[in-house]
């Protein structure tokens, strides 16, 4: 193993590359979220306004996208990406089956342990369930394939050439349930077990990705899963 070699397979260098992707990825929101939403504010907009939330979650994926873009430029990182076939399209079903249950699973035990957080995507789409139309839609064109490429296949790739499929998986689902953490509402607690719930659904995108070698299956995965979710919710209100 040459030199460069050496430094690439470093576990102590993948793991804070990995902790820095996830970091510009969050700065990167911060920056182009002001950027836009500031001329709305000056437009009279609120920030609960829903045009506001969309737009702000539109600039967080392009964040997430520019970011995995840059390294993967810089860096020459391979992403597998191809059409699926029979074979994927009946593993995306089962993914999203697999990984709904393991959210309500899991929903479950935090309900028990009274460890569940307060959503604020729930106090958002109270005040215009329209919202929740709106993300459905932007899961499938856009949250589902900038968050898959950003932890699946940048984060977790950069990892797997130390960790492994199995530390890579872990150690990307981990960082991927800390970009939720502001999503939940609640004690230090609670807001940690939303993340972590977040954390082990990503553990089967992850699985998913190394299973087919096709980041196609976990970006619809993902899109399809968010989807229900949204639905669910909307139709419950």
């Amino acid at each position: 193993m040459n030199e460069t070699q050496s430094r690439a397979s470093s576990p102590a260098r993948a793991a804070l590359v990995a902790v820095a992707l996830t970091v510009a990825a969050f700065l990167g929101t911060v920056i182009v979220g002001v950027a836009v939403l500031i001329p709305m504010f000056s437009a009279g907009y609120e920030l609960t306004d829903t045009p506001v939330l969309v737009v702000a979650t539109v600039a967080t994926q392009l964040a997430f996208l520019a970011v995995g873009f840059l390294y993967v430029r810089r860096y020459g990182l391979r992403i597998s990406l191809s059409r699926p076939g029979l074979r994927s399209l009946g593993i995306v079903i089962v993914g999203v089956v697999v990984a709904l249950a393991v959210a309500m699973g899991l929903l479950l035990v935090v309900s028990v342990l009274d460890l569940q957080p307060d959503s604020a995507l729930e106090e958002s789409a109270a005040a215009d369930p329209t919202y929740l139309l709106a993300l459905a839609v932007l899961s499938l064109v856009l949250i589902g394939p900038a968050e898959e490429f950003l932890f699946r296949g940048v984060v977790q790739g950069r990892l797997r050439k130390s960790f492994g499929p199995a530390g890579a998986i872990v150690g990307a689902s981990l960082l991927f349930g800390s970009m939720h953490l502001f999503n939940y509402l609640g004690s230090p607690a609670e807001v940690l077990a939303g993340a972590l719930l977040i954390s082990c659904v990503g553990v089967v995108f992850g699985a998913l990705y190394e299973l087919t070698d096709n980041l196609v299956v976990p970006i619809l995965v993902h899109g399809i899963y968010n989807v229900v979710l949204m639905l669910s919710s909307y139709f419950a209100l």
